[in-house]
């Protein structure tokens, strides 16, 4: 034990003397011990980051995501604006066109006598004669004089019945009513809805 502490006393005593003789030397020998010391932390620092999971994340893979090539693209532009017009085409083919469903009504320009405004009297005037001539009612009836003058008529025209209207009840859509002898009538269009959901047309010539 006595020896231990001779020991002890003879290496401070020499590391005394060696930092009086020599104090860069020693100031050399901190320095790198320090700078071992640093280089132990930050390699326990990156171990530690290592063993951490929520610090250090692999890289995630990315799976490849599908495109559409050109001629996808093209053929989907293709289906977009061809579909309704087959669609479109389907439909005309199973319904036809309007022209196509005669509206079995007759037609007739004459001058009849009609009550006035007042109720008391009956007095010729110029009209148009709608008979239906179906074995079915005919809703949605609407007439026009040389395709600018309109009357719609709410009431369905029932089987054989005949409607009589003033040609001076005909209008425009911008409410100029048709003037009897003023222009001659060339053409009288009468529309209805049919039983099958479709209209029918009648056409006239004068």
């Amino acid at each position: 034990m006595i020896w231990n502490v001779a020991d002890s006393d003879s290496q401070t005593e020499a590391s005394s003397s060696i930092r009086r003789h020599f104090p860069r030397l020693h100031c050399s020998c901190r320095y790198a011990f320090m700078s071992d010391s640093s280089t132990h932390r930050t390699a326990t620092t990156a171990a530690d980051n290592d063993a951490d999971p929520a610090v250090y994340e692999p890289p995630r893979s990315i799976a490849p995501t599908p495109q559409l090539s050109t001629r996808g693209l093209f053929v989907a532009l293709a289906t977009v604006c061809f579909v309704p017009l087959f669609g479109l085409s389907i439909y005309a083919v199973i319904f036809g066109k309007a022209s196509e469903h005669g509206l079995p009504v007759e037609i007739l320009i004459d001058r009849r006598p009609l009550m006035t405004v007042e109720g008391n009297s009956q007095m010729m005037d110029d009209v148009v004669v709608v008979t239906n001539e179906a074995d079915f009612e005919i809703p949605n009836l609407t007439m026009n004089l040389n395709g600018q003058y309109f009357l719609y008529q709410d009431k369905p025209l029932a089987v054989g019945e005949t409607l009589v209207l003033r040609q001076a009840a005909f209008a425009t859509k911008s409410s100029q009513f048709w003037v009897p002898g003023r222009y001659p009538i060339t053409e009288i269009t009468v529309t209805g809805k049919l039983p099958t959901g479709a209209r029918g047309v009648k056409e006239v010539q004068f």
